[in-house]
């Protein structure tokens, strides 16, 4: 069996473990919040506590809770996560509705803002001690001690409200006819493009500096000295040497943020009040939801673990020492 195959199985063995214990974790977490059901008696009196005991047999709450337990494991690997208590439809239906606007904001704000910060990293880092240093690594500071709903309602009064360039909220305009589907995408990325901005600005200014501070310690050392005593040209010695290196631990992070960026479209999908994935979760504990939320957050727990999967297989190939530890 290769080094690989063993740090192949390792990492999967050690991601379903996690699995486990992340599922375990919303389970508990979601028990201790109360009785899903208390608030249906608030809304209706009508319903009285004996109906109550009914509607939670039907859904399996009336068990000992180690049953409750096992019978939530189970269905979870099988993609079971019971029946939304709001929208009155299965939480993966739900989910799965909602699931593709998210990405569509995801998707392109983590790539453009990916590559935009590994180049802005670099240059900073390059000119370390500048005054170019200094401007935009203050900025990026600036924009990373900044909340996301905070610089979500700037873009929204400024570019939508003040300017109309973009719509106030939405994924697409309401009940409008579109010629044709080029009408109808275009209309989608009218909508996407101002949440996508801000989740772009805000993602640059947090992992630039990543970039920078990993540019800058890979800079001291002496393969890159004794690639500038060799003559070579800037951009070789920058591009090919010192960011080859340093770019390593950007792959972890880049693949991390595909789960993690979900907090950021949460409060984004929330000011900008367009259906994803952000905007279902925050509905789903206002209205008491209590299956919609679990289905939510161990959705978001298989993406952050598949990105780190796939980060810790990636960093297995760019970096061989790692398969030994």
């Amino acid at each position: 069996m290769t080094s690989y195959s063993v740090f192949l199985i390792r990492k999967v063995l050690a991601i379903f473990l996690t699995f486990i214990a992340a599922v375990t974790f919303v389970f508990i977490m979601v028990r201790l919040v109360g009785d899903p059901f208390g608030t249906l008696v608030l809304e209706d009196p009508r319903i009285t506590p004996e109906q109550i005991e009914k509607i939670k047999a039907v859904y399996g709450l009336d068990k000992p809770l180690h049953e409750q337990y096992v019978d939530f494991i189970l269905n979870t690997f099988k993609g079971e996560f019971g029946y939304s208590l709001h929208y009155q439809r299965p939480v993966m239906d739900v989910i799965m509705e909602r699931l593709p606007w998210t990405l569509l904001l995801l998707l392109p704000a983590i790539i453009i803002s990916t590559i935009l910060s590994i180049y802005t990293g670099m240059k900073t880092a390059w000119k370390h001690g500048t005054r170019y240093d200094v401007v935009v690594t203050s900025t990026a500071l600036f924009i990373r001690s900044t909340p996301h709903f905070w610089l979500a309602l700037l873009f929204l009064m400024f570019f939508g409200y003040y300017l109309g360039l973009f719509p106030l909220a939405g994924s697409v305009t309401p009940a409008k006819e579109f010629p044709s589907v080029l009408d109808y995408l275009a209309d989608i990325a009218w909508h996407a493009a101002l949440p996508i901005t801000v989740l772009v600005v805000r993602e640059i200014g947090m992992y630039m500096l990543y970039m920078r501070n990993a540019m800058v310690e890979v800079m001291g050392q002496d393969f890159v000295w004794m690639a500038k005593l060799k003559g070579l040209a800037e951009r070789t010695v920058m591009y090919r040497h010192a960011a080859r290196v340093a770019i390593l631990p950007m792959v972890t992070v880049t693949a991390l943020r595909f789960g993690f960026m979900i907090n950021g479209a949460i409060l984004t999908e929330t000011v900008f009040s367009y259906p994803g994935m952000g905007r279902l979760i925050f509905d789903a504990i206002m209205n008491d939801d209590y299956f919609l939320v679990q289905g939510a957050f161990i959705i978001m727990t298989v993406t952050v673990l598949l990105a780190n999967l796939v980060a810790d297989l990636l960093y297995g190939v760019l970096d061989p020492r790692v398969r030994v530890t």
